[in-house]
């Protein structure tokens, strides 16, 4: 049977566990509010974003970034992680559902470039073609501009066709309770279908109307990989959430377990002790 001292050191240091994990959880729930915020103004953006560039692009003909016939077979994906653990299942479905993806891909024309250090070791260790050298951090503060200096090069490595084809892979929110592992392609494009293809096209452009377009390219993947990050900041937030909630509860639970047989304990010692004097007596 645990003696006193080992019931309370155990009790002292599952309360000083319970506090932390219950701290965490205040923090991602402050947070995930910002990040909510984040999330509901890129949709509202994407939205008339993509149908703007749907009204330029669909009276383009042989388009390049719409072809998908004749591609390269190397393919790059964007994968995005968080930095830190304690995100409950998080990180291992992504990667589970990220080698699933890849399976029945050559290994030699997969180039990822990652986000966040979980990705960064993840690439490490399945020894994959990484393009960045160093950890692209992806923190708390939400950054859009953290591959800019990549972004002109993924493009132009995709229009000298290097690449047949350029993803994001990440965990996208569904709800405060659910994510899911996705796949979303940026280069070819998938515009937004359209009734009727205008004869003719509704904009007016100062300059060049293919300087504009490749513009609207860079804008468009510089805000699909924005998105993403949010979605994946979203999702983290969710899976802390829950790892903190169920690692709280589990504490409380541990807690009034263990303070019963402390006090059942001290209850027997007292016991013990009072027979011992009423014995030492007789």
């Amino acid at each position: 049977m645990a003696t006193l001292q080992s019931l309370k050191s155990r009790i002292e240091s599952i309360t000083k566990t319970a506090s932390i994990t219950k701290a965490m959880y205040q923090i991602a729930s402050s947070k995930l509010v910002t990040a909510q915020n984040a999330y509901e103004k890129y949709y509202e953006f994407k939205d008339a974003f993509d149908d703007i560039l749907s009204d330029v692009l669909n009276v383009e003909e042989n388009n390049l970034f719409l072809e998908t016939t004749n591609r390269s077979e190397h393919k790059l994906f964007i994968l995005i992680s968080g930095d830190r653990g304690l995100v409950g299942g998080y990180h291992v479905q992504l990667f589970k559902n990220f080698l699933e993806h890849i399976q029945k891909l050559n290994k030699e024309h997969v180039h990822v470039i990652t986000i966040g250090r979980r990705a960064y070791a993840f690439a490490d260790k399945q020894k994959l073609n990484r393009l960045n050298k160093e950890i692209i951090f992806n923190h708390d503060d939400i950054d859009e501009s953290i591959l800019i200096d990549y972004m002109e090069n993924i493009v132009k490595l995709y229009v000298d066709n290097f690449y047949g084809e350029i993803s994001v892979f990440s965990n996208k929110f569904i709800n405060s309770m659910t994510y899911i592992a996705e796949n979303e392609v940026l280069l070819p494009l998938k515009l937004k279908p359209v009734k009727e293809k205008k004869p003719y096209d509704p904009y007016h452009y100062e300059g060049s109307k293919m300087d504009t377009v490749k513009d609207l390219i860079m804008l468009y993947v510089q805000s699909r990989l924005y998105g993403a990050i949010v979605d994946a900041k979203l999702s983290e937030y969710t899976s802390r959430i829950m790892a903190m909630k169920n690692a709280t509860d589990n504490a409380t639970e541990a807690l009034e377990k263990l303070n019963l047989k402390y006090h059942q304990a001290r209850q027997q010692k007292i016991t013990n002790e009072l027979l011992d004097i009423s014995n030492s007596k007789l």
